[in-house]
């Protein structure tokens, strides 16, 4: 697939003497590409440190509800979600309750029975079972009707919810709870917004521990939760995410949380773990709990204190995201069979349908069908009342604006930029899809991926020092990619496939008559078919290279080894 390359140029806002502060020009250079154009900002990001929190003060209702926390007499009732951040959500809201001495339980919502979040008949149950506060967390800024039944029924209601707030004709609508804590408000001053469910329920649960004098005993692994439950929701990497995740891993990686490390053991981790252990391995783990059984098996495992019960359930935690694989390698190569139609891959927007999909996963198909062909893509399966499904989009492409524009054909949408969840009946989808596709306006010149590099390094000026520094800028994850580098004139002098599915190729590589490793992840037949195709009469490759410069270990030895990520022909002759 061709794709456009170019290098990113950010500006910083301020004269900075990056030399002054121990930065090399490339380390600067990508800071300032990621917006960390201060003086200020760089000092904080190489710096992260909880001290850089805003005050929770400040967040509107915080005070608020703290106050009507305090003032319970009976029991609280948290209300999550079936995610990884719903979970990590209620784990820290019940764990920071119970601490505090509160009579707490929880409920989730089953993503197939019920929906996404609070529902009516959730309110009648609390009220039925002597609750006297219900709190939701990772849902509960669109949840009208439950809200609505809630207080008609007396119950007090606390929201704590992360996502977008609704607005009709152009004005914000609320739920009538008695406090609501979503930075989002625009009657909330905090200055970071994009702060996720699991980390407004850290916040809070900090805020209540700080009013009680009881600062000390709080329970220390809530912060690692919160960093588990910001990398999973894919939230930006950047100014408190970053701070708050930098310091949850390291919680994480001395924790003796009975649940994380049974989970962590069942997933066969070793060594320290990182945000790519969380957002790949342990996030889709929890995950899988609400995709395909129930979530509150995720939370039992957080909240036990019982190491046979928690070895036993991560263990079928993990065999249920090896079911959600099998599952979703299933259902892609039947929708790769609908886009073999020369009709159906030539379309600026994939939308395909295949009841026999569980719709759990049609946002993960949707994702990896994205991925490989840059197009906008929503995959639909059988649900309740017709047909259910996700999406997932390019950057060129505002699902939520543009998938609007066909809401007439839909019975129940929502999303945003890069993503959307819509429900239809059956004899609607051929009328949305054609509307949709004739709807989205997009250039073939929006359909070609790009390739961002942060700054071109030869390869003779890679060292193992590289590596240590890229080290400092870690996480890596949204809003903070691993920094991608560009080199020109590379020359392949023979490559070898790896494998059990033939997609770890790697090479020999030679720049200024000196010999490096690469490595990469690539099906085997498409990058003999690109070397094929690149080769000169003489029969030399010399490519451009799109990198990241990693240390491999293998036998106690480190090795300088390039992580390809991309490569093109190259129009550089070396001497």
């Amino acid at each position: 697939m061709m794709k456009y390359w170019s290098v990113k140029n950010e500006q910083a806002k301020e004269a900075i003497d990056f030399r002054a502060m121990g930065l090399q020009e490339w380390e600067f250079r990508v800071l300032v590409n990621r917006g960390v154009d201060t003086k200020e900002k760089i000092l904080n990001f190489l710096h992260p440190s909880m001290e850089h929190l805003h005050s929770a003060i400040t967040m509107k209702d915080m005070v608020k509800a703290g106050n009507l926390v305090q003032g319970v007499k009976g029991k609280i009732r948290i209300i999550g979600d079936y995610d990884c951040d719903g979970v990590m959500s209620t784990t820290i809201l019940m764990k920071g309750l119970r601490g505090l001495g509160y009579d707490v339980d929880y409920r989730l919502p089953h993503r197939r029975e019920d929906g996404y979040g609070m529902q009516p008949f959730m309110a009648e149950d609390s009220k039925h079972d002597g609750v006297e506060m219900i709190i939701t967390c990772d849902n509960g800024i669109a949840q009208f009707d439950a809200i609505e039944r809630a207080k008609e029924l007396g119950l007090k209601l606390i929201v704590i919810d992360h996502h977008q707030i609704v607005r009709r004709d152009g004005e914000e609508v609320l739920p009538r709870a008695d406090a609501i804590i979503n930075p989002h408000q625009s009657a909330c001053n905090y200055p970071f917004k994009g702060l996720c469910g699991g980390a407004l329920a850290f916040y809070f649960v900090n805020y209540l521990y700080t009013i009680s004098g009881q600062t000390e005993a709080m329970d220390e692994d809530l912060i690692g939760f919160a960093a588990l439950a910001t990398v999973c929701d894919v939230m930006e990497l950047v100014g408190e995410n970053r701070d708050l995740v930098t310091c949850g891993l390291a919680q994480l990686n001395r924790t003796e949380n009975i649940g994380f490390n049974a989970l962590r053991d069942a997933a066969k981790i070793k060594g320290d773990i990182g945000a790519y252990h969380l957002g790949f391995i342990l996030g889709p783990t929890i995950n899988a709990a609400g995709r395909l059984d129930t979530a509150a098996d995720a939370v039992e495992l957080f909240l036990s204190d019982d190491p046979s019960f928690a070895e036993k359930t991560a263990l079928y935690l993990r065999e249920l995201n090896q079911k959600r694989q099998a599952l979703t390698t299933e259902g892609l190569l039947r929708l790769e069979k609908q886009l073999a139609n020369p009709k159906e891959k030539v379309q600026p927007i994939y939308i395909l349908k295949d009841e026999t999909i569980d719709e759990s996963i049609a946002g993960i198909i949707a994702g990896r069908i994205k991925g490989k062909y840059y197009r906008p893509c929503i995959v639909l399966t059988s649900g309740k009342d017709g047909l259910k499904g996700s999406g997932r989009s390019i950057e060129a492409y505002n699902m939520v604006e543009k998938i609007r524009e066909s809401e007439k054909y839909l019975t129940s949408f929502g999303g945003h930029a890069m993503a959307c969840g819509l429900s239809l009946r059956k004899d609607q989808y051929i009328a949305f899809k054609l509307d949709a596709i004739e709807k989205s306006d997009l250039d073939p010149r929006d359909l070609v991926p790009r390739v961002r590099l942060d700054a071109i390094m030869p390869l003779d000026k890679v060292s193992f020092e590289t590596v240590e520094r890229l080290d400092r800028l870690k996480p890596f994850g949204n809003g903070n990619p691993k920094p991608l580098f560009g080199a020109t004139g590379v020359y392949v002098s023979q490559y070898r496939i790896f494998g059990k599915n033939r997609n770890v190729i790697k090479l020999e590589l030679f720049y200024k008559n000196a010999r490096y490793d690469g490595v990469m992840f690539m099906e085997a037949e498409d990058f003999i078919a690109f070397a094929n195709e690149t080769k000169a009469p003489n029969g030399s490759l010399c490519v451009d290279m799109a990198y990241i410069p990693t240390i491999d270990t293998f036998n106690n030895r480190n090795t300088l080894q390039f992580q390809i990520e991309d490569l093109r022909r190259s129009k550089t002759v070396m001497k």
